[in-house]
């Protein structure tokens, strides 16, 4: 897909440089993959620690199944 952004000047300058013969729109696409996947960490560790705090809360799990034998273990 092709889109449009804007970044302050110095910035792109600078990731020219470092990115040497690689396209800006390559050095672009890798770097917004990094953070997307870096973002859905993010929002996986905080739905998990909702779930966790919610199940402290009010366990969802049957009393019955709260003990549990260990023969063999």
């Amino acid at each position: 897909m092709r889109t449009t952004i804007s970044i302050a000047d110095n910035l792109y300058s600078e990731v020219k440089d470092l990115v040497g013969e690689r396209s800006f729109s390559e050095f672009a696409s890798e770097a917004i993959q990094e953070r997307v996947v870096q973002l859905r960490r993010q929002k996986l560790l905080r739905e998990m620690e909702a779930g966790y705090r919610a199940e402290a809360v009010a366990p969802s799990l049957d009393p019955e199944w709260s003990s549990f034998e260990v023969e063999g273990l």
